[in-house]
């Protein structure tokens, strides 16, 4: 604890009352001679106060002046020393909340540290996690893309299969359609022929136009198949799709063998 300090007692000085009680003497003094000098005739010799009588006044006043003096300084250095230990204690309180407050930073201070090194451990082991999942998912992408690099080499095998197919399908198509032509051509022949020995019929026996009947027929069935194939190869051209292509070609070989039958047949009955 601090060391109290002894009171300081100020110097007696005269109050204020006492100053204007001398200075009024002192002018009531002056007054007097100034008059007796002026008018001797008129002066009045009053009787002089007795000195000892003069100097106990003085005193008295002195001394009551000195006493409410002493007493009121004594009252303001009470009151200045009451606020001189009220500072005092505000002063240590805020040294206690100053001391306090320095602790709380020092921990504050060192916790901040803990901080800043766990989220420094924190960071380098979430980039050493960012780092596994990069390295596992590059090479799980490599695999992908070396496996999809893969399967669109397949594809464009593929394709470039299926343009190849596709072009000897048209190949094939085209030939059988070229095929029911000629023998679209050939069986209207053999109509026109079957037509010419049927208007002659007349003047052949009975077996001749037996045969013709039977030629006859045999040409409308060969006609309607001919229909039916032209109807498939449109359709195969318009799908794009090559269909039983093989099937095709047998009725095609087919229909060509009974057409020469037919002629065969017509040249045996030819008038």
């Amino acid at each position: 604890m601090d060391k109290e300090q002894p009171p300081v007692v100020p110097k007696m000085t005269a109050s204020a009352d006492d100053s204007a009680l001398r200075q009024q003497q002192a002018r009531r003094q002056a007054a007097q001679r100034a008059a007796r000098t002026t008018n001797p005739q008129r002066a009045v010799v009053a009787p002089a106060p007795k000195a000892n009588q003069t100097l106990a006044i003085a005193a008295l006043v002195i001394g009551l002046v000195a006493v409410g003096g002493a007493g009121f300084l004594f009252t303001q250095l009470q009151e200045t020393q009451a606020a001189l230990s009220d500072a005092q204690a505000v002063i240590r309180d805020q040294a206690v909340n100053i001391d306090s407050l320095n602790e709380k930073l020092s921990v504050t201070g060192e916790n901040a540290d803990l901080s800043v090194d766990a989220l420094k451990s924190l960071l380098r082991e979430h980039d050493q996690e960012i780092r596994k999942l990069w390295d596992v998912a590059n090479k799980r992408n490599k695999s992908a893309i070396e496996d999809n690099t893969k399967s669109v080499s397949i594809a464009r095998s593929g394709v470039d299969s299926l343009k190849k197919s596709q072009a000897q399908m048209q190949t094939t198509v085209d030939a059988a359609a070229k095929s029911i032509s000629d023998a679209n051509v050939a069986i209207a022949a053999v109509r026109q022929r079957l037509d010419r020995v049927e208007i002659a019929a007349s003047s052949l026996p009975a077996e001749a136009e037996l045969a013709i009947a039977q030629n006859k027929e045999a040409v409308q069935t060969v006609e309607t198949t001919l229909a039916g194939l032209n109807a498939t190869v449109e359709k195969m051209r318009k799908a794009g799709t090559s269909g039983d292509i093989g099937g095709m070609k047998l009725e095609i070989e087919d229909i060509q063998i009974r057409l020469d039958r037919i002629q065969n047949a017509l040249g045996g009955t030819a008038p």
